[in-house]
């Protein structure tokens, strides 16, 4: 009995997250977005790897963008309380693919090695600012809007299809660089996080989320 409830509870969960349209469209825009971020992760560790680059230096790529995580961290904490919550969810995502660009530049014949792994090193370092700003300022409007049922279930529903895409990334990074090279690995890449900024860009649900003081006449 306990567990055809649990069953029941868990369809109701699931019924309520894909009838909510702002939810549905967070679901797609973080998978796309996964997607690209760690496939662009998987196409320079691989890259470097295949350079024959010292470990330390590949290991370097994950403390540097972790380390501007931290720094998006306490960001996150003062921009609610001050700006626009759908407006800086924008410019995150937008942020990301300006992050990326860069990348493209990177390896080119007759550029220096070294040139080229700074440009990566920094690049990618800046990618992690935004992440605890939009989970930050999106999770807490969700969280804020969700029915009181819903709360410590919801995260489920969101990071479970957002991560989806996400086990794909290193296979698909793995079977691209020796078709397209580095460049070109990281151009589809771009290519999924441009998709997924146009995603929430085109959303007017997630562009008009006012700041948290104004949450509570807000429409999830």
């Amino acid at each position: 009995m306990t567990l055809r409830t649990d069953d029941c509870f868990r369809r109701r969960r699931w019924s309520w997250s894909l009838h909510e349209p702002l939810l549905v469209t967070v679901m797609v825009a973080a998978a796309v977005l996964n997607f690209g971020v760690n496939g662009v992760e998987y196409a320079i560790q691989l890259h470097l790897m295949q350079l024959g680059t010292n470990a330390t230096l590949i290991g370097a790529i994950g403390s540097g963008i972790a380390a501007m995580m931290l720094v998006g961290a306490f960001a996150a904490a003062r921009l609610s309380d001050h700006v626009p919550v759908g407006a800086c969810i924008c410019t995150g995502f937008m942020f990301l693919c300006i992050c990326v660009v860069p990348m493209l530049f990177a390896y080119r014949p007759g550029m220096p090695g070294g040139a080229s792994y700074a440009l990566v090193f920094a690049s990618n370092s800046v990618m992690g600012l935004p992440f605890p700003i939009i989970d930050a300022l999106l999770l807490g409007f969700v969280y804020a809007k969700a029915p009181a049922s819903m709360q410590g279930r919801i995260a489920v529903t969101l990071t479970v299809p957002a991560q989806a895409l996400s086990a794909f990334s290193s296979a698909t990074a793995g079977t691209l660089l020796p078709a397209l090279g580095f460049r070109g690995t990281v151009a589809v890449y771009l290519a999924a996080l441009a998709s997924s900024t146009a995603i929430v860009l085109c959303s007017a649900r997630i562009r008009r989320i006012p700041r948290a003081d104004k949450w509570g006449a807000a429409q999830l």
